[in-house]
């Protein structure tokens, strides 16, 4: 009896002892802070918000814009403030899947003449820059092909249709919202830089049923408006040279008594630069030239009319000036 109870006495301290150092444990547990471990963000495998700064347009400056390179690839706003050569500064891969994504959101208007109907210059206001260059070189296209200008004298319509583009690019810098003031008070306006003689000299031969159409001066700010004029004007300017292109282009800035002066002569050189280096892409920048091949992919896709209508066209030998434009 007497050893069982001693026993019972060693398993009962032994029982406490261990119960103290347990509870011992339990305080130094319970009076320990645990790290804070925050959870992972699932949105982090699927964006990347590394901060990039880029550059962003405004009427003659670029300045500087804090971005993402998600933001880059998707988000309008950010697209919306920057131009082409806002796009040349960011590096080789992202630049290319934002202008791609670009691309795909705004593809369906790229080469639809019904859609460029309906959309007023507030649609346009609203779609990014380098989409809206590649709209409007399109437009010029199609009111080339759609007046045949320059056709009664043989010259080749594709060179027509780019120097049209060149032209939008050297008078508004494909900006449809564009006002340039002259000294005398008086406003060339729109993509075309409509002077305020052409537009009335417009509305006075549509008056006579010589032309198709006389917009009103708030017209020339929708670019289907304005590419138009610039067709018409253009055609008009190479009827009065009887088919000499170059001296049209320097009258369609400085009319046909001035074509040939000093600054006729200039924005002649002016606008054969741009057809040469931006129009067809001859050692454009590099935003600019992938927007360039992905555009005549996707024109060759929706519009190949125009390349059978273009082989088809008896054309007249380029002179020596287009042949020496070719090589610059």
């Amino acid at each position: 009896m007497a050893n069982r109870l001693r026993s019972i006495a060693l398993a009962s301290l032994v029982l406490l002892g261990t119960l103290g150092a347990g509870a011992a444990w339990l305080r130094q547990w319970l009076s320990t802070t645990l790290p804070d471990v925050r959870p992972p963000s699932i949105r982090a495998v699927f964006t990347d918000a590394t901060p990039l700064m880029v550059t962003i347009s405004v009427p003659g400056a670029q300045l500087p814009w804090p971005s993402t390179p998600d933001a880059i690839r998707s988000d309008v706003t950010v697209w919306r403030m920057m131009h082409s050569a806002d796009w040349n500064r960011l590096p080789d891969g992202l630049r290319e899947t934002g202008l791609e994504h670009m691309l795909t959101r705004f593809g369906s208007i790229l080469v639809s003449p019904t859609a460029w109907d309906r959309m007023t210059a507030a649609d346009w206001d609203r779609v990014p820059q380098p989409i809206r260059t590649v709209a409007y070189r399109h437009m010029a296209a199609y009111w080339a092909g759609y007046y045949d200008a320059g056709g009664q004298y043989g010259l080749p319509p594709g060179l027509v249709s780019d120097t049209i583009a060149a032209i939008v690019m050297s008078e508004s810098w494909f900006d449809h919202r564009a006002v340039g003031v002259n000294r005398d008070g008086t406003r060339d306006i729109g993509l075309g830089g409509a002077s305020e003689f052409a537009r009335g000299r417009l509305r006075l031969l549509h008056g006579a049923g010589l032309v198709d159409v006389g917009p009103s001066d708030e017209d020339y700010f929708n670019p289907w408006t304005s590419t138009r004029f610039v067709a018409i004007w253009l055609r008009l300017m190479i009827g009065e040279t009887y088919g000499d292109l170059d001296r049209a282009i320097g009258a369609y800035n400085r009319g046909i008594a001035a074509a040939d002066d000093r600054v006729g002569l200039a924005y002649l050189a002016m606008v054969r630069r741009r057809r040469s280096v931006f129009i067809r892409n001859r050692s454009a920048p590099v935003a600019w030239d992938y927007l360039w091949r992905r555009a005549r992919e996707i024109e060759r896709e929706a519009w190949p009319w125009m390349q059978s209508a273009a082989a088809a066209r008896p054309q007249r030998p380029p002179t020596q000036e287009e042949e020496s434009d070719e090589g610059k």
